[in-house]
């Protein structure tokens, strides 16, 4: 019998500056795989993984039940890859489109992710040169992406890797990084935040216009009394605030508002119900219960693969006037860069350690292979499935980490971007 037991694994690390925002134990790494090209296409393209193999029973054994989830994990990182490449390669297409580029600019060096990406921000990078040359100030001013993982959906891997921890109550998921949230059926202890385009008595989350008197953490377009090391705006704005305003939104908020102390909470109740949540997410990290390694590997991969990441605030501020066609071109860059650049930058924090997981994926597949014809002739077909369609999927992850590194480097108006 193949022993499935994980050891030790050194995973690829990627490095993300954002302003914003392995599967399973020794198997001979990787041996037998092949294909996944550097570049992906504008769709999800590239092998898949049919549902049948995730919806099959391979036995009752351990060994079987950690197939089982690592096909489900396999096959939802493909698909995630899949999204990813597809969102973007839009937003590319899109940031390009409003910075005035033709489809031939466009795709001067092909239709595929990378070098679509790779033209629009060679041509953010023009701009910025230009702007500079027309001695405009400038500086980039954001706040994160706030990404989420259903809670249920990393149950659901426990329950199907490892059945006995569901069936004996020793589950219990943590939330670390971040804070859970969900519906609350009872009393909301924690804040409760509904989505508004009026006035906000609490906190607004996205756009305040008129004023804050409270601390503005993000963006501020007008008069800001305090800033962090990068710019940010950390201090009273008059003005519009782009991000957070912790209290006093004098104009009119545009996201969600987020109250403290209400009872009753209809919207999303966030750090505290009096019950269980109904839905919940985690804004940091699942910390699964005392589960098999290869269960919390598998799991670990289905969470970064499902992860929801809603884009932040990034605007490019402009600080100095200029002659007519350099302030144009400065504030079309701006309005661009605010209207498609967090969401690049959100694609970017959803990679971050999904790209740790397919490389481990990668790494073990062949494995899997070579010993799954213990669970039958269709395990086998599986896992080939997954051999086939890993590397291509990975690859397009490292292209999604790739423009985002480099996109950030853009935005910010690197001299070391693109390099």
């Amino acid at each position: 019998m193949h022993d499935f037991k994980l050891n030790s694994i050194r995973s690829m690390a990627f490095a993300l500056a954002l302003a914003s925002g392995g599967c399973f134990g020794q198997y001979g790494g990787g041996a037998g795989l092949s294909g996944g090209g550097e570049g992906s296409g504008g769709g999800s393209g590239g092998a898949s993984i049919a549902d049948s193999c995730t919806a099959a029973e391979y036995g009752a054994s351990a060994n079987a039940q950690a197939f089982s989830a690592f096909m489900v994990a396999s096959a939802t990182f493909v698909r995630a890859a899949g999204e990813i490449d597809q969102a973007l390669i839009g937003s590319c297409r899109a940031l390009g489109t409003d910075l005035g580029m033709t489809d031939a600019e466009l795709t001067a060096n092909g239709a595929d992710t990378r070098s679509v990406c790779t033209a629009v921000n060679a041509k953010v990078r023009a701009e910025y040169d230009f702007i500079r040359s027309a001695q405009i100030r400038t500086h980039v001013e954001s706040t994160p992406p706030v990404c989420k993982t259903r809670v249920d959906e990393y149950t659901q891997c426990v329950r199907r890797c490892q059945p006995e921890v569901v069936r004996e109550g020793r589950i219990e998921t943590q939330c670390t990084g971040g804070e859970l949230r969900g519906t609350c059926g009872a009393q909301c202890t924690g804040r409760c935040a509904a989505e508004v385009n009026g006035s906000c008595s609490g906190a607004c989350e996205g756009t305040c216009s008129g004023s804050c008197t409270g601390v503005c953490n993000g963006a501020c377009q007008g008069t800001c009394s305090a800033r962090d090391a990068q710019g940010n705006c950390r201090g009273t704005c008059q003005g519009t605030c782009y991000g957070t305003c912790s209290a006093g939104c004098t104009g009119s908020c545009q996201g969600r508002c987020e109250v403290s102390g209400q009872a009753s909470c209809s919207a999303e109740c966030r750090g505290g119900c009096s019950v269980e949540y109904q839905q919940p997410v985690c804004t940091g990290r699942v910390v699964p219960p005392e589960i098999r390694t290869e269960c919390r590997e598998s799991c670990d991969t289905v969470q970064v693969s499902s992860r929801e990441c809603t884009p932040g605030q990034t605007r490019i501020i402009i600080d100095g006037t200029a002659a007519a066609e350099a302030a144009e071109r400065a504030r079309r860059l701006s309005d661009a860069v605010a209207a498609r650049g967090s969401a690049i930058i959100a694609i970017g924090a959803r990679v971050r350690e999904l790209g740790e997981a397919g490389a481990t994926m990668v790494r073990n597949a062949g494995g899997f292979a070579r010993s799954t014809t213990q669970f039958g002739a269709a395990a086998a077909a599986c896992s080939l499935q997954a051999v086939s369609a890993l590397p291509a999927a990975a690859a397009r992850v490292n292209v999604a980490v790739s423009v985002s590194v480099s996109f950030q480097a853009s935005a910010s108006g690197s001299a070391s971007a693109g390099k």
